[in-house]
């Protein structure tokens, strides 16, 4: 393997791809990424452009402010809200991907240097890069695990 610090990020990004449609719904998101056994999922729209991510954080953050609410109410109010938050559980499986998606996406390009990127991740707090093509179609994803894996790999 050659030295981690001349790769690019196209020798290493995965091209092995699972997406989701950005009409799908959160539900649709989740089979998904269960079947597939990922954490994240690049958001296509009808032509392949990349418009956003949706990952395991996204669900986090869609009960954060349920659960600090939780926080707040007495006891006996807290089982109403259980059955409020139940309900809106199952009615949030039909929402859009669209609708809950990280929509301000940093990606990157095969050419970036492997170091550029993985810079840029440290710096954004992301674990993952959606690898764009020059009209902007997702051809590849580039993580964490890619990028250790080459260090690890350019050090024996």
């Amino acid at each position: 393997m050659p030295n981690p610090y001349k790769l690019t990020v196209g020798d290493i990004m995965s091209t092995d791809l699972v997406t989701i449609d950005a009409a799908d719904t959160v539900h649709d998101a989740l089979q998904v990424m269960s079947e597939n056994g990922v954490a994240a999922l690049p958001v296509l729209d009808a032509t392949g452009h990349c418009i956003g991510m949706l990952s395991t954080s996204d669900f986090v953050e869609m009960t954060r402010d349920l659960e600090s609410g939780l926080e707040a109410l007495e006891q006996q109010d807290q089982l109403l809200f259980g059955q409020i938050v139940a309900q809106l559980a199952e009615g949030s499986g039909h929402q859009r991907v669209v609708d809950v998606m990280s929509d301000s996406v940093i990606t990157a390009h095969a050419e970036d240097s492997l170091v550029a990127a993985a810079a840029k991740m440290l710096e954004e707090g992301v674990h993952r890069l959606p690898v764009l093509d020059d009209e902007g179609c997702l051809i590849g994803i580039l993580s964490t695990t890619d990028i250790l894996g080459a260090f690890v790999r350019g050090g024996e």
